[in-house]
């Protein structure tokens, strides 16, 4: 009997054992099928990020817990994440301009990713050079910018609206995507504006082309290459300008110059230091609007190369094009002329 009890017994917990043993197995694989999805998911989520540039929440999620990253620029990482949620508020931003005949209206996807992609290094490299020279954003600068906004706006939820509609932004997603950069950049152009060293620097570029331009080189194909206005794809062209035209530093020197003549010192002007070459001269009989009297009129048609003041603009497009830019995304690349 007592056998019998204690055969009974074994065998009570040998089920036990096994059904524990069971339970360990399922447990386990239950967990390891867990474990085979998220991985999937997290592959899917990767490809749907590389390969589409997908923008869906499920894609957005795998990102952010992956925190993938849409480029690299320079040394510093940017994440998908934040380019999917700036190129949902520019889509936003063109759906408002279709509704209302905003200047967004036509924009392609193309243009709104590569305008997001930009605005993304734009701001990694600003904040790299705000740094170098001192530069932050404080809590009076940020007040003082939504005092100047408010001033258009009823009330914060008239603004709150206004941002959720033309972009899908609030006042705080405003002031960290929008405001804290406008302040930074206009904080770090007043810096670089009045930086002697970096005036001196573009002076001596200027010099070293003038000179150039004065040993042979040719003036159109120097224009071209270091022009710095929108004249440059011509050959720094200006066509026929009459005084009263341009400002007066540069009217002076240019009207001195003979028809062939380049001027031989640089020309220092608001914008810069420019080399002028003046290649026709011709004088017309022109009535004047006031007298009704015909008067004879000089022009001259001259070209220049324009070395601008170091300014935000110019030093970070300079910048640029000394950063390394790598592009994970499957889209348009706007970083690809910057280094040439």
């Amino acid at each position: 009997m007592e056998s019998e009890e204690k055969n009974a017994n074994i065998g009570g917990e040998d089920k036990s054992m096994s059904a524990k043993k069971n339970m360990k197995i399922f447990f386990a694989g239950f967990a390891g099928l867990i474990g085979v999805v998220l991985v999937l998911s997290g592959v899917v989520g990767i490809y749907r990020t590389y390969a589409l540039a997908a923008t869906d929440n499920f894609t957005l999620a795998v990102a952010k817990v992956l925190r993938l990253p849409v480029a690299k620029i320079g040394s510093t990482v940017a994440l998908y994440t934040d380019y999917a949620d700036d190129l949902h508020a520019i889509k936003t931003m063109r759906d408002y301009d279709k509704a209302n005949n905003g200047p967004g209206a036509n924009f392609t996807d193309e243009e709104m990713s590569d305008q997001v992609l930009l605005r993304i290094a734009n701001n990694v490299l600003l904040d790299q050079e705000a740094t170098s020279y001192g530069v932050t954003v404080e809590q009076s600068d940020i007040d003082a910018l939504k005092t100047t906004l408010m001033q258009q706006f009823e009330n914060v939820d008239k603004l709150n609206e206004e941002l959720g509609k033309r972009y899908g932004w609030t006042l705080v997603d405003y002031e960290k995507k929008v405001m804290r950069s406008y302040i930074l950049q206009n904080k770090l152009n007043e810096k670089i504006a009045t930086d002697d060293k970096l005036k001196e620097e573009v002076k001596a570029q200027a010099q070293s082309v003038l000179d150039q331009i004065k040993g042979g080189a040719d003036f159109a194909e120097m224009a071209t290459q270091y022009g710095q206005d929108g004249t440059k794809d011509q050959g720094g062209d200006l066509g026929f300008f009459k005084k009263g035209e341009m400002v007066p530093e540069f009217e002076t020197a240019a009207f001195a110059l003979n028809e062939g003549d380049v001027a031989q010192e640089l020309v220092e002007t608001e914008y810069g230091y420019h080399i002028i070459k003046v290649e026709e001269k011709k004088t017309e009989d022109v009535v004047n609007p006031d007298t009704k009297k015909k008067e004879k009129v000089e022009s001259v048609h001259a070209r220049h190369i324009l070395f601008r003041y170091p300014s935000v603009d110019v030093f970070l497009g300079d910048l640029a094009k000394k950063t390394n830019f790598h592009l994970y995304v499957k889209v348009h690349n706007p970083f690809t002329d910057l280094n040439k």
